[in-house]
């Protein structure tokens, strides 16, 4: 309970704290919309009169124009009728040129076609060259000249004209060519009023929004600002701050905290978190927008711990509540437990000494256990499967002990047979110590305590060395009787046969005839002259065997005389030879070696065996065997033995 109600209390702070986070992110995007929205509306007004100014000043330099344009075009007309002379009518219009508009702020100038003034009120520009006089565009008079004399109307321009104090200044322009005199002639107004005007308006704006500042309320201590690309600090809600503010670093960074609201409006949508000196509460968050046809970043800030100080006060009635609760549960519990712990106790005590009880003894029954019984809770249930674990136990110690006793006598049994087993196979070497004609050993390592591969040899006269070697079907003891009967069959029958396949005939014929289980030999018979190393063998469906030869690698002899033995009657078996030269020898094993197993269930094979008789071939036959019988532990590792190890080896070392 204390881990769960810790996990809600946790919980419940972050998730409220974010939604309360979220929710202050609304509410400071709402103010930062609605005092942009009162800036838009201002710079709209300002935006209107400007427009109008401007509109007022150009109808009037139109106006000007026109009547300028009808002055000339009457007195070309009256010099044309009188007979005026040219320069006299063009004297008397720039003579009028020079007079109007001396006391006015609206004025007049012609100029020739070089664009050098001809008449203006101020006497210092008479002469003066306007060509490279530019318009906000930075396109300058003589650029503009090229346009007007295409047009029949006037062009309106604002251009950077001299003011009377010498001083360039911004005036509207209205210019038209007049192509008769080759006169370009213009009137002009200073709009820097204009200019003026507007500035007074957005002041007006600004000290608006101040007043405005004061009546927003963000939490206790958060408030809004207001501040332009120059960082000048243009209106706050707590003036008392200004100076502070304006100046505030970021502890975290190192830099002010205006540069970073202006890099934060850009790049995150304006949140920014940040700590200074000047804030006692810690982390701040702060909101900014960019207002950009005036330049002006509006922004709020909010302490985060205000934030989340709804989180903190619901966490600690959470916690008041919790705490509550687990107390409560806590004295139940308490109750509870004493309620069933004592027959619990006592039950645990039972159990203890029950553990060091002779469950092979028989014993009085437990009254107070029995007691136990008649419950009906978890402590009767916990009784009656002590009661019945312990008859269990009872009964299954005493099948235990039947069972090893059992086993005990079958361990005892399959060790004598395989004793036994062993004993009728040849086991001493060198088997025949006074022929030197032949080099034998042979070793058999059952699967299991017994097992179905035989190897044997023996003579069947003096110069000729009766060997074989098979694998019976299955392992364990049925495997091992089959071993022994095909032994003493192929025995018997090599007795009345010189030829190994009439003795693989007639061993196959006393096996099938009587083989109700179907079990079947892989079995391969031999029979060596000693004077002139010739083997007659006949083989029934076993590992072909390898013939090691002198000077050559060793090689699988894959010839066969039939199928294996015991499979079915009337199975005819032909005759296989091979000579041995003096220090050759042939090398036999059962299918154990080669698909023996490693951990990765890799099997020995066919090549690896061929590789290894290749690196030991001038070996012994014992130290051949035993080579490769611990080549096989070192492949298997830890992998258990699946099948019977059987290995004969024969070296001929020629007639004595």
């Amino acid at each position: 309970m204390v881990v769960t109600g810790g996990s809600i209390i946790s919980l419940s702070n972050r998730e409220i704290g974010d939604a309360m986070l979220t929710q202050q992110d609304m509410l400071s995007r709402h103010v930062l919309s609605l005092i942009e929205l009162n800036i838009k509306g201002g710079y709209h007004n300002l935006i209107i009169d400007k427009i109008d100014s401007v509109t007022r000043h150009k109808q009037m330099l139109k106006n000007r124009m026109a009547l300028i344009i009808s002055m000339i075009d009457r007195q070309q007309a009256h010099s044309r009728q009188h007979n005026l002379s040219r320069d006299n009518a063009r004297q008397l219009i720039l003579q009028w040129i020079r007079q109007s508009g001396r006391d006015s702020h609206l004025r007049s100038f012609v100029a020739d076609a070089d664009l050098m003034v001809l008449a203006h009120p101020d006497p210092d520009l008479i002469g003066a060259y306007i060509g490279n006089f530019t318009d906000m565009k930075d396109q300058t008079l003589a650029e503009t000249m090229a346009a007007v004399m295409g047009r029949a109307g006037p062009v309106i321009r604002v251009v950077n004209w001299l003011s009377p104090g010498g001083k360039k200044a911004k005036y509207l322009a209205c210019v038209q060519y007049d192509p008769a005199w080759d006169w370009l002639v213009g009137t002009i107004v200073n709009i820097d009023e204009i200019e003026i005007e507007a500035g007074r308006q957005l002041e007006k704006i600004v000290e608006t929004l101040g007043e405005s500042f004061e009546e927003i309320r963000i939490e206790s201590s958060g408030f809004a600002f207001l501040f332009d690309t120059d960082f000048n600090l243009l209106a706050i809600t707590d003036t008392t701050i200004a100076d502070g503010f304006k100046s505030a670093v970021n502890r975290r960074t190192g830099t002010p905290v205006f540069e970073e609201m202006v890099t934060a409006s850009e790049e995150t949508g304006g949140f920014l978190s940040y700590e200074a000196d000047m804030f006692a509460k810690g982390e701040m968050v702060a909101y900014t927008s960019y207002f950009k046809p005036l330049g002006w970043y509006i922004g709020v800030t909010v302490p985060m711990s205000e934030i989340k100080q709804p989180a903190k006060a619901i966490a600690s009635k959470q916690s008041l509540y919790i705490g509550l609760i687990l107390c409560c549960a806590i004295i139940f519990t308490a109750w509870l437990v004493s309620k069933i712990s004592r027959p619990l106790n006592i039950l645990a005590g039972r159990v203890k000494d029950f553990s060091e009880t002779d469950l092979t003894e028989k014993e009085e029954d437990d009254t107070y256990i029995l007691t136990l019984l008649r419950h009906r809770d978890e402590v009767g249930r916990l009784a009656r499967a002590f009661v019945t674990m312990k008859k269990e136990l009872k009964d299954n110690i005493r099948r235990l002990l039947q069972t090893t006793a059992e086993n005990e006598r079958i361990e005892g049994e399959l060790t004598i047979a395989k004793d036994i087993q062993l004993g009728i196979l040849p086991k001493i070497f060198p088997p025949f110590p006074d022929r030197k004609e032949i080099d034998i050993f042979a070793t058999l390592e059952p699967a299991k305590e017994v097992g179905g591969d035989l190897y044997d040899f023996y003579f069947v006269d003096d110069n000729r060395l009766c060997f074989t070697i098979g694998d019976v079907s299955g392992k364990g003891v049925p495997a091992a009787l089959m071993m022994a009967i095909t032994k003493t069959l192929i025995k018997m029958a090599a007795a009345k046969h010189g030829n190994p396949a009439d003795l693989m005939i007639e061993v196959n014929e006393a096996i099938a005839g009587d083989n109700p289980q179907s079990m079947f030999v892989t079995l391969l018979v031999g029979i060596l002259d000693l004077k002139t190393g010739e083997i007659a063998y006949a083989n029934g469906g076993h590992n072909p065997p390898v013939h090691i030869r002198n000077g050559a690698p060793p090689v699988y002899v894959r010839a066969a005389s039939g199928p294996v033995v015991g499979i079915m009657e009337e199975i005819p078996y032909k005759k296989l030879s091979l000579t041995l030269a003096p220090g050759e020898a042939l090398f036999m094993y059962t299918d154990g070696v080669t698909e023996a197993q490693n951990p990765e269930q890799e099997f020995y094979s066919d090549t690896r065996l061929l590789e290894k008789i290749q690196a030991g071939a001038s070996e012994t036959s014992e130290d051949l065997i035993v080579s490769l019988r611990s080549d096989i532990k070192i492949f298997s590792r830890t992998a258990p033995q699946f099948d019977d190890i059987a290995m004969l080896m024969i070296r001929f070392e020629g007639a004595q």
